[in-house]
């Protein structure tokens, strides 16, 4: 799949559909259906701060509403109220938010941030807000059945290393999602750089593809072996792991997709 930059004007907007981008008026909506404010757009995961992003359980753009939290961490501090009862304070909580797309519930450990850093710090003042550290299920971790099992496994681990903050596990196992790609398309022997180009001369990658390829194999190089100097940030990682989801589409779901619309009678399962 090769996405392309495309400068648009004020009154549209660009949707990218199966490497295809098409073209339709934006509408600016800030009211949802039930006269609930719709939060601003969000890429990355939800939390109490950013309502909205991509759903680890259905993996589509949504608004999330957020039904309660528990505490988790306390602080050694307290909050004398008017009345003399001793609270203590929180630096941690768990939060349930519903996705307004599938109606599912799920999970994020929040901390309690004043201003632009963790409140643990105790930097400076500021507004409090909760932001997102870990979120179950597992981002990324709902593969389709298309995708062979030994290879969305390993996937999967450089998903849960990324949001368990480990940015160069993640990247190596990112770089090991490759190697196990090469090995499922009939590419055995030689380095790793040897077998995407041999997909590259057979027609299964596209050049443009081989060419994102080669700096995910670089990065993940970088992951394994310590270097001070050369460091894989979690931007690194996260990068890493979308291009290579979008790789496990184009390999193997739209092709799967495809025959399936050729043949109806094709069960289809998610994970």
């Amino acid at each position: 799949m090769c996405y392309v930059a495309i400068t648009i004007s004020p009154g549209s907007s660009n949707i990218l559909k199966g490497g295809i981008v098409m073209f339709g008026f934006r509408k600016d909506k800030t009211i949802g259906k039930r006269g609930e404010d719709l939060p601003l757009p969000h890429e990355g995961l939800p939390d109490s701060l950013r309502p909205s992003g991509l759903c680890p359980r259905c993996g589509k753009q949504s608004s999330f509403e957020n039904v309660g939290s528990l505490p988790v961490t306390y602080d050694s501090s307290y909050v004398v109220h008017p009345g003399g009862e001793h609270e203590l304070t929180l630096i941690d909580r768990v939060s349930s938010l519903v996705c307004r797309h599938c109606s599912q519930g799920i999970v994020v450990i929040e901390e309690e941030w004043v201003g632009d850093s963790p409140a643990k710090q105790q930097k400076h003042g500021g507004t409090v807000t909760w932001r997102g550290i870990h979120w179950w299920p597992l981002p990324e971790s709902n593969l389709s059945t298309d995708i062979p099992k030994n290879i969305a496994d390993v996937f999967c681990e450089a998903s849960m290393s990324l949001f368990a903050n480990c940015p160069r596990a993640s990247a190596v196992m990112s770089r090991r999602t490759l190697e196990a790609i090469t090995v499922d398309k009939g590419e055995t022997a030689g380095t790793l750089a040897d077998r995407l180009l041999n997909l590259t001369k057979r027609g299964i990658l596209l050049s443009t593809l081989s060419d994102w390829v080669k700096e995910v194999r670089l990065i993940g190089n970088v992951g394994a072996h310590f270097d001070p100097i050369q460091t894989v940030t979690v931007d690194d990682a996260k990068q890493l792991l979308s291009f290579v989801r979008e790789l496990l589409k184009y390999l193997y779901d739209l092709p799967a997709e495809l025959k399936r619309k050729r043949s109806p009678s094709t069960p289809y399962t998610d994970t």
